[in-house]
């Protein structure tokens, strides 16, 4: 028995996702998209009026994958926030070692879009907030000395290797990230008081 075949709007998503992310958003156009999904652009447009509500939709699907990927790394190692961190860092340093890697997505668009304006960039803008937001939480939970530092500190290491991998790979700065981002981790707890 064949596998039942996905609706025209998850083809049109998931050739879009695929495209964007390979080969960049605006380098992919409308045409494209229909052809490679084998979704007619009258479909596609009834799906998504405009290629902005197709990137979107993009980003919201990217959005919702990564946290739940963020929350099943923090799931293996509930209870130990410090372990939590490190282990975000390792998994970080996982993906982006992986054949394939282009960077992340949100950085990319962030790259792409530079209209203060723009949908995009206020998506991406917004995933990154809220990166950085759910750091310091694990970060106040572990009981680190300064929680806010701490979490800029690893926020920054870890979209400087975000980054960095498509320049120069799982090898040279980017090897670094969970070297440094320890570092920052035990410097928070094995600081003298006062």
């Amino acid at each position: 028995m064949a596998a039942p075949r996905s609706s025209p709007r998850q083809r049109l998503l998931e050739t879009a996702s695929d495209l964007f992310y390979r080969i960049g958003i605006r380098s992919v156009g409308v045409d494209t998209i229909s052809e490679q999904s084998g979704v007619g652009k009258p479909t596609m447009y009834r799906h998504f009026s405009t290629k902005d509500e197709l990137i979107s939709a993009y980003l919201e699907e990217e959005n919702r994958r990564h946290w739940q990927w963020f929350e099943e790394v923090l799931t293996a190692y509930q209870g130990n926030a410090k372990a939590q961190l490190l282990a975000l860092l390792e998994v970080t340093a996982q993906m982006i070692s992986e054949p394939g890697y282009r960077g992340c997505a949100f950085l990319n668009v962030l790259a792409e879009f530079s209209d203060e304006g723009h949908p995009a960039r206020r998506q991406a803008i917004e995933h990154k907030q809220e990166l950085n937001r759910r750091l310091y939480d694990i970060c106040r939970e572990a009981g680190a000395l300064d929680p806010k530092v701490l979490a800029d500190q690893l926020s920054l290491v870890i979209n400087g290797a975000l980054a960095s991998a498509p320049i120069f790979g799982a090898a040279g700065p980017t090897g670094q990230l969970t070297a440094i981002g320890t570092h920052l981790i035990n410097l928070q707890f094995n600081a003298p008081n006062g």
